[in-house]
């Protein structure tokens, strides 16, 4: 049986590339620029949490990264995905 992938992998992917992109000299000042500060002081307030959770996550494991394999598993076979 094949593999699929879900919208989730690709939200995962773009997430973090946001997140590296939002380490990017200029970032905050733009946004400042843009939003003007108190609405900027409450997108970073979610943002930063945010970004240290899915930093963490795929410093820790890369398994968000994997495909999404529809077999039944009967328990004996080996675990590893690759």
């Amino acid at each position: 049986m094949g593999a699929t992938v879900n919208g989730a992998r690709t939200f995962l992917n773009l997430l973090a590339k946001a997140c590296k992109m939002s380490h990017m000299r200029g970032f905050r000042q733009g946004v400042i620029s843009i939003l003007g500060p108190e609405a900027a002081t409450d997108v970073f307030a979610i943002w930063d949490p945010l970004c240290i959770v899915v930093e963490a996550l795929i410093a820790a494991d890369n398994f968000f990264n994997q495909k999404d394999v529809e077999a039944e598993r009967t328990g004996d076979e080996d675990l590893d995905l690759v």
